[in-house]
């Protein structure tokens, strides 16, 4: 058939142009609904509840205990990369509001202290599988409520404690400056004490890793015991 008219040729292009552009669409969607895997978070969460404490195993991975009887593992700033939450038991008659730190010796024996003064060891998810709760004494003028966050050296199993008038000691799980008294440490700018969700010190190199919850943000600093940003200013992390 001739197209002789000037205007009906004009439209017979027009209608070609659409059918293929259609046709384009068309197979553009196709293909993104292919098998291609989907793109999501959900290797980790961003939020797993008010966190007890934190603390570094000797192979660097990341423990994060909740106030919700759970416990996962993942990297520095992803809580559940490398384990979903799964519950934790502690001794009868003690509740997550009652532990005041948390940390993981370089056997892999996870440290449980408690507010009444008493410490305890089993697994991340077995708080007495080892040991029943026993007695512990902090430095002069400290108290366990008076902790901010605990973890544990991995190359000399010292016990390492920051308080929450902006001090740290070292010593053992029962005794907790005996090998050094309380010394200074200083925090990242913008950053205060009562922003910190938790501290471990690393089992390859003994760096510090520092996590702040503000309520609306989260985030994660590398540093030394007296100085949390010495390496690395705080970054977003998953917690």
């Amino acid at each position: 058939m001739k197209l002789n008219n000037p205007a009906l040729l004009i439209a017979a292009i027009l209608s070609i142009v659409l059918l293929i552009s259609s046709c384009t669409k068309e197979q553009s969607a196709a293909n993104a609904n292919k098998s291609f895997p989907s793109i999501t978070k959900t290797s980790y969460s961003s939020s797993i509840g008010n966190i007890v404490d934190m603390d570094v195993s000797l192979g660097d991975s990341c423990y994060y205990w909740t106030k919700s009887d759970s416990v996962s593992s993942g990297d520095s700033t992803h809580s559940t990369l490398y384990r979903s939450k799964v519950p934790y038991s502690l001794p009868t008659g003690k509740t997550p509001n009652d532990v005041v730190a948390i940390g993981i010796a370089s056997n892999n024996w996870c440290y449980f202290w408690y507010s009444d003064g008493t410490v305890s060891s089993g697994y991340s998810n077995n708080a007495t599988a080892h040991t029943s709760p026993t007695s512990f004494v902090c430095p002069t003028g400290e108290s366990p409520t008076t902790i901010v966050s605990m973890s544990i050296a991995k190359n000399t199993n010292y016990v390492y404690t920051w308080y929450k008038d902006g001090t740290a000691s070292i010593g053992t799980p029962t005794n907790l400056s005996s090998v050094r008294s309380p010394y200074t440490y200083t925090l990242p700018s913008g950053q205060s004490i009562s922003n910190i969700a938790g501290i471990g010190i690393k089992g390859s190199d003994s760096h510090c890793f520092v996590w702040y919850n503000t309520g609306t943000s989260k985030t994660l600093s590398g540093g030394i015991t007296n100085n949390l940003g010495y390496y690395f200013s705080p970054i977003s992390a998953s917690f």
